[in-house]
């Protein structure tokens, strides 16, 4: 895929991510205790019963929110112009590598609490993506600047 094929099949993926992160740093903000039992419910049904804690740390869902709202703005703003932005594209994939990796680290060397598993597989996944509409925004080409 190329050119304006590969441009449209970039700015629609990331606006469905743009769309994703919002509501999921909603539902952390909202609902933060609901969110993590459903997380953990779904992981009973798959055989871990280790439950996600829960916290009264504020300042931890506040950088989580501000997290969410930091990677939907840069959806937002490389589907606006993604010859331009594609950079980002990196930054989105290095942020979700971490947070990857990190959640790894606390299901293999603290609990193997669910939630933990499904982070890392859930981010594992979006910097694949990431990185492929990297890949395909790089096929996209400069357009010719008009002045």
């Amino acid at each position: 895929m190329q050119g304006a094929a590969a441009e449209r099949f970039v700015v629609l993926n990331l606006r469905l991510l743009a769309a994703t992160f919002a509501v999921v740093g909603l539902l952390f903000i909202a609902v933060p205790d609901g969110t993590l039992d459903v997380i953990s419910d779904f992981g009973e049904l798959l055989g871990n019963h280790t439950r996600a804690p829960h916290g009264d740390e504020q300042l931890w869902l506040s950088l989580g929110f501000a997290y969410m709202v930091v990677i939907t703005g840069i959806c937002l703003v490389v589907q606006m112009d993604v010859v331009r932005y594609r950079p980002l594209l990196l930054v989105l994939a290095a942020g979700k590598t971490a947070s990857s990796l990190a959640t790894l680290g606390f299901f293999l060397f603290d609990e193997q609490v669910f939630a933990y598993l499904l982070n890392f597989l859930l981010d594992g996944s979006l910097v694949v993506i990431s990185l492929a509409l990297w890949v395909l925004a790089g096929r996209i080409g400069r357009r010719l600047d008009p002045g």
